[in-house]
């Protein structure tokens, strides 16, 4: 979710070569990007869709998926306007914002319908700034996760929100 020009889903393509790996972006030029980057790569196991969140994965997927990734806009509305301009020259504001107060918006409705396609023990992966963690472990367990913790990147801050659907979850 949120791909983008697809690093993330061309990372799990090319280090899971059996995995089958689909990416979704709101926004068509990036997945143009995404699709012409696998092609570069030779990864046929990526396969990239325009659309909003889940709505352009094929029905089959539901409740098979074992990892969801997302690196959602991850700035409040009003923070926007502090972002330093090569920030804002450089990323389009639907990459820094999905217009939501705190910036969680579109996180939120990843977390709340990702159980309808992740697997009974199936993970959600968050790719956060550092000073969201906690508000995105928050969204986590209040849409029913479990096991929910972050992950330090290679600055020993925290990167990644990871939480796990399981069978007796609330979805």
């Amino acid at each position: 979710m949120a791909t983008g020009i697809g690093p993330v889903a061309l990372a799990v393509a090319s280090n899971v070569p059996k995995a089958r790996v689909f990416g979704v972006d709101i926004s068509a030029a990036p997945v143009r990007l995404a699709r012409e980057n696998a092609r570069l790569l030779g990864l046929s196991n990526a396969t990239f869709f325009h659309g909003d969140l889940f709505a352009p994965l094929p029905a089959t997927l539901r409740r098979g998926v074992d990892v969801i990734t997302v690196h959602p806009p991850y700035v409040g509305k009003r923070e926007l306007r502090t972002l330093p301009d090569e920030i804002k020259r450089f990323e389009p504001e639907e990459s820094l914002t999905d217009g939501s107060p705190q910036g969680l918006g579109l996180l939120g409705r990843v977390a709340v319908e990702g159980p309808a396609w992740l697997r009974s023990g199936g993970w959600l992966l968050v790719e956060v700034s550092p000073d969201r963690s906690r508000a995105v472990a928050t969204v986590l367990r209040h849409a029913g996760y479990t096991e929910v913790r972050s992950t330090k990147g290679g600055v020993a801050v925290s990167r990644v929100v990871v939480g796990r659907r399981t069978a007796g979850g609330r979805r």
